[in-house]
């Protein structure tokens, strides 16, 4: 199965990813591996996840419809006073927002935004999808609904308050890397910036306020997702952050989630469209993966592979730590981050680590999610950025990605692990 994943992303050719987890689910439920009543039961308690993904696609594709978005990428323009400053804006404001929305979702709806204004700019378009790439990897590394992975880690490795525990241990090394990042985008991009600076001011004259004046209450009647995803999200923060001192006195996550994407769905003219825009084969690949590591579990594949990987088991701060990022940044480039995750929650519970060890559950979450900025394999992000900005004619290659993606994600990297060592 993970071998098929791997002549698919190296070759570039085959079924796409979500179908070769389908199947191997299929194949784990018809040669026995799992009984019938096994694999039902792992879909159940994938459930949670699964519903939390729906729900953050739904307010993804409504924003999408709403206009968000592009105006949001229309407001930073005005951010940046000089042309050369555009990157630099563009991969912190991207970054910051691909916090709230899953990073699949934001480089789907993303790139025809970030085509629209190169058009616009009268600049290629390669470069800023490029700073959307690496932006909505180093963004989505703050909070467990930034990307799979990360809900991955949050839901199975059962750490208390976990958009708490995000922020406690990520808020610092994530701020770093997005200024880091922006400074260093910003030299490497400049010179493909415009030097019209008329025609820029132009441009930045045309930029929208990011709350415009007036109209509000109509506004929020045509696109309801302007208010229900901002209080989905407030509420999914305050209920983890107050569950840490009460435990159990609050919803799930993704209850609250799933309660908002309800009302969205209840109030929203449009409906049929957001649900339609969903990015199901996602939750498809999902279900099939869930269905495939527990096989490798049960089949015992799992626990011959602990004695090969170089992860300590706990008391080892420091050199797990650093193991658990490389061993990331390293697997994530041969199956994507997301499978990756999935193989290493049972082997670190496998050697020990619980609830009680966050700091290896951020380093996992964290390392697997800045893997994406090595290669295009790393992330299932650049994966979709490819594919969307190929079929408007615009091609990105692997080495160009790498010339620059790999010295952002070393940078990263060490900041990263620097933070998790010394409790930052």
């Amino acid at each position: 199965m993970f071998g098929a994943v791997v002549v698919r992303q190296l070759s570039g050719r085959g079924p796409p990813i979500w179908a070769l987890f389908v199947a191997g689910a299929f194949a784990t439920l018809a040669t026995g591996v799992l009984s019938a009543a096994a694999t039902e039961s792992v879909l159940a308690n994938s459930a949670p996840t699964l519903a939390f993904l729906f729900a953050l696609f739904l307010f993804a594709s409504a924003l999408e419809a709403a206009g968000a978005l592009d105006h949001l990428a229309r407001w930073s323009i005005g951010l940046a006073r000089r042309p050369r400053d555009l990157p630099f804006f563009l991969f912190v404001g991207i970054g910051l927002l691909s916090a709230l929305i899953v990073n699949d979702a934001l480089v789907l709806i993303g790139v025809p935004v970030v085509i629209g204004l190169a058009t616009r700019l009268r600049i290629r378009a390669k470069p800023l999808l490029l700073v959307l790439a690496f932006s909505v990897t180093v963004g989505s590394v703050l909070t467990p609904f930034g990307n799979p992975q990360n809900l991955l880690v949050a839901v199975r490795s059962g750490v208390a308050a976990p958009v708490a525990t995000f922020l406690r241990y990520l808020a610092l090394p994530t701020a770093i890397d997005l200024l880091v990042g922006g400074w260093y985008l910003g030299r490497v991009y400049r010179d493909e910036m415009p030097a019209d600076d008329a025609e820029y001011a132009r441009a930045r004259s045309e930029a929208p306020a990011l709350f415009p004046l007036g109209g509000w209450r109509r506004r929020l009647l045509d696109r309801p997702v302007l208010w229900v995803f901002p209080a989905t999200m407030a509420a999914v923060v305050v209920a983890s952050v107050a569950s840490a001192f009460a435990p159990g006195a609050f919803p799930a996550s993704w209850e609250i989630a799933l309660a908002g994407a309800v009302v969205l769905v209840v109030v929203s003219s449009h409906r049929a469209i957001a649900v339609q825009r969903v990015n199901w084969s996602i939750l498809l690949l999902f279900a099939g993966l869930f269905v495939v590591v527990e096989g490798a579990v049960v089949g015992g594949v799992i626990a011959s592979l602990e004695s090969y990987l170089p992860i300590p088991g706990p008391g080892h701060l420091a050199g797990t730590v650093a193991s658990v990022v490389g061993t990331s940044v390293l697997g994530s480039q041969l199956v994507s981050n997301v499978p990756w995750v999935a193989l290493q929650l049972p082997l670190l519970s496998g050697l020990g680590y619980g609830p009680g060890n966050p700091v290896i559950w951020m380093a996992l979450a964290a390392g697997s999610t800045l893997a994406g900025n090595v290669t295009l394999l790393g992330a299932m992000s650049n994966l979709i950025l490819v594919d969307a900005a190929e079929k408007r004619h615009v091609s990105i290659r692997l080495p160009e990605f790498v010339r620059h993606g790999l010295p952002l994600a070393l940078i990263t990297v060490a900041v990263l692990v620097a933070c998790l060592t010394l409790g930052l």
